[in-house]
């Protein structure tokens, strides 16, 4: 792990800065929110967080695991989301704001359902993101055609 937060935080012959670090742990951890919204985390939902971060990223799975458990570290100290979304929201163009929501819809759906925790985390969320509600109901159905989920 310590590897990983080396190359996190000093790259070589990259543009990358602390910043972009902290970024990825906000993102990685609103992300380990909605998948232990509903007190369980399925398979599928595992898999996703970690195909999404590596794909977000452009991580491999060595490093992927570093800031998952990293981004768990920071998460059992503060036990809130606003750290997280709010890092994103000062941090990020709307857009990558609405990317990041899109992602975490992809999370939700990942077992094929959605339960009212989830709803109710996902609304917090995109309030928190400074998004708009149609914003995050785009993002849904946009997830879910993608899915094919009706």
């Amino acid at each position: 792990m310590f590897k990983f937060l080396e190359r996190m935080k000093q790259p070589e012959n990259s543009t990358q800065t602390v910043s972009d670090y902290d970024l990825k742990v906000a993102v990685a951890g609103l992300f380990l929110e909605v998948i232990n919204a509903d007190f369980k985390i399925d398979p599928a939902e595992e898999e996703k967080l970690k195909t999404l971060l590596m794909q977000r990223f452009n991580l491999d799975k060595n490093d992927v695991r570093d800031l998952i458990q990293f981004a768990k570290q920071d998460r059992d100290k503060r036990q809130d989301i606003w750290q997280f979304a709010s890092r994103l929201k000062d941090r990020l163009p709307r857009e990558r704001r609405i990317e990041v929501l899109t992602d975490l819809w992809r999370l939700i759906f990942a077992d094929g359902r959605m339960d009212m925790f989830e709803d109710a985390l996902i609304h917090k969320i995109t309030e928190l993101l400074g998004l708009d509600h149609s914003e995050m109901i785009e993002a849904k159905l946009k997830v879910k055609k993608e899915m094919n989920i009706e």
